[in-house]
């Protein structure tokens, strides 16, 4: 599976103010990438981009060659990607476990309702199973992140997206969730892309992408 991004432009209201013109990157299954940037810069643009949420100015993101508007936007944003967002996007009435049985019989993953699979999922994440039925409003924000990365962990989806996924959390537990990161694309061949703003965990992946000045430049192979 291979994720580009073709001739790829972008701006608001004026063209001649564009946040970044004519990126062309690929992205392999298999691998662990890391994009730094400044707060600002354009990171999390890109990242709706790339899952489906929105639609850049001009260009293209495509999987396999092939435009996810040909996809269809929810078939690619159900099947094809996992997204794990800063701001949690937890469904707060249910409990971490149902979060993430919810998760999986949306995508119609055949695991859904798998109880041992998705307590497993948690525990990798150090959510145990007494707060696993909790409601996720009841546990701590580092904790409803955990959740957030088990619930994008435990679906099929082959691209993995994460947008500053440990900011919340401790030193120690982020190395841990860039473990869960690095397993992901070097065990299940999925390919991981990491939005951050922290040099040491981009310095973990496979391949870190530098957004400065408004072009992307890869600094690390």
């Amino acid at each position: 599976m291979t994720l580009t991004v073709k001739n790829l432009s972008h701006w608001y209201t004026n063209p001649d103010e564009a946040l970044y013109r004519d990126v062309n990157l690929t992205f392999e299954d298999g691998k662990f990438y890391a994009i730094v940037g400044e707060s600002g810069s354009g990171k999390t643009t890109l990242l709706s981009f790339l899952a489906g949420l929105d639609l850049p100015a001009t260009g293209e993101i495509a999987v396999n060659g092939k435009a996810i508007e040909q996809i269809g936007l929810t078939a690619y944003r159900r099947h094809e990607v996992s997204t794990i967002f800063q701001a949690y996007n937890l469904l707060t009435t249910m409990s971490a476990y149902q979060n993430l049985a919810t998760a999986l019989a949306i995508t119609q993953s055949s695991r859904a309702k798998d109880k041992a699979y998705i307590f497993d999922v948690l525990a990798q994440v150090g959510i145990d199973e007494q707060k696993a039925v909790k409601s996720v409003q009841k546990l701590s924000g580092g904790e409803q992140q955990r959740v957030a990365i088990a619930r994008s962990l435990a679906v099929d989806a082959p691209i993995v997206l994460a947008d500053e996924a440990t900011g919340n959390l401790d030193h120690d537990n982020s190395l841990k969730i860039i473990e869960l990161f690095q397993n992901l694309a070097h065990q299940h061949g999925k390919t991981v892309i990491l939005i951050t703003h922290d040099q040491a965990l981009a310095l973990k992946a496979d391949k870190k992408i530098l957004l400065e000045k408004q072009r992307f430049t890869q600094v690390k192979a």
